[in-house]
């Protein structure tokens, strides 16, 4: 085999140069599409990760066999399709018993609250605080409720949106194994754009899997302890804790935040805040430093730096939802580009480590 000469050398260095400069500047062009058509992409990356999920979830359910027999594919999805329905009326339920309860319950924790803040407050000599009435006489009704039903119309449009996008890429992979076929002729290359392609999709099913499951796991003990304890709402706090489990960093401190300081406001006594707040608190140390690293390995080898860039940008530009979906969109975004030639320093960079495998051929 010949030794390369200094010209082909420098002729693969400027073509890896060229390479990192035109995958950031997709990533800028990704960017500047995030705003501009932010009501067209987030809806779309929306259902691009549920369908992941219920690909993920149809793939365990047909691996599951009794006496020798298992679902078949289409059987799973449907299995898949059906949970995502009955999860999707169960939260909406939630979202509009919890409103209810909410109202119902602010007298009291008024009440709790104008206690504790005149304890607070006697040292200063501050003796009587605004009621929540006098407080809504100072807000512009008409233009709050206005706001309200803007959002809530529009959060119910994306709702929609995402629902038909989810049907369509479903109706997609249908038909996508045969476009690959017509892309390649040649069977060995054929043969390889399918290790690929196959590689890349369990990559990633596998990471959104594992993390949802996780969170899962967040949720349903958060949700034991809070209802052992008494806080009210432990449900809807669970949920928040299992969706804010996928922001890094931030996302757990602010679940175990909110339900703890609501035990200040329901109860008296110190005790279930201490309580709520510790133990809400372990759970979250020993998933997140215990359990999640066992399950997921090293597939989580984004750089802190990254992270937190990713979580301002993605948060800037699509809020709370931006937020929640930037790291599973990194990983899955170095974990394309770890599998292309092209693009593989662009996933160097994003690495913790700057360890990246590929495990087959790339074209």
């Amino acid at each position: 085999m010949s030794e390369e000469t200094p010209a082909q050398t420098g002729t693969r260095i400027n073509f890896r140069v060229i390479s990192v400069f035109a995958a950031f500047a997709l990533v800028a062009l990704f960017i500047y599409l995030m705003v501009v058509a932010e009501s067209i992409l987030l809806p779309f990356v929306i259902a691009v990760f549920v369908v992941i999920l219920l690909d993920a979830l149809a793939i365990r359910l047909t691996k599951f066999s009794i006496k020798g027999a298992s679902l078949p594919a289409w059987a799973g999805m449907t299995i898949s399709i059906l949970v995502f329905i009955a999860g999707f009326i169960f939260l909406a339920n939630l979202v509009r018993s919890n409103i209810a309860d909410v109202t119902a319950a602010l007298p009291g924790y008024e009440e709790n609250i104008r206690s504790m803040l005149d304890k607070s407050l006697a040292f200063i000599g501050v003796r009587e605080l605004p009621s929540v009435q006098e407080l809504i006489k100072q807000i512009d009704v008409g233009k709050t409720l206005g706001s309200t039903v803007s959002a809530v119309a529009a959060i119910t449009g994306n709702m929609l949106t995402v629902l038909f996008y989810i049907v369509f890429i479903l109706l997609e992979q249908v038909t996508f194994g045969q476009k690959v076929k017509a892309l390649f002729q040649k069977s060995d290359d054929l043969k390889r754009a399918q290790e690929m392609i196959d590689q890349i999709t369990k990559d990633i099913q596998t990471y959104i899997g594992l993390k949802t499951f996780v969170s899962a796991i967040t949720g349903i003990v958060s949700y034991i302890v809070m209802a052992f304890v008494g806080v009210d709402f432990a449900g809807f706090w669970a949920v928040l804790i299992f969706i804010l489990n996928f922001i890094p960093y931030i996302g757990s401190l602010v679940g175990v935040a909110f339900p703890a300081v609501l035990t200040l406001v329901q109860f008296d006594s110190l005790i279930p805040f201490v309580i709520t707040g510790t133990v809400l608190t372990s759970v979250q140390l020993a998933v997140g430093n215990i359990i999640e690293p066992r399950l997921m390995g090293r597939s989580l080898n984004l750089s802190p730096l990254v992270i937190l860039l990713s979580l301002a940008i993605f948060g800037q530009i699509w809020g709370i939802v931006g937020m929640v979906l930037s790291m599973p969109f990194m990983v899955i975004a170095m974990i394309v580009c770890a599998n292309f030639d092209a693009t593989r320093p662009v996933a160097i960079v994003l690495s913790a480590t700057g360890n990246v495998n590929r495990r087959h051929p790339i074209l």
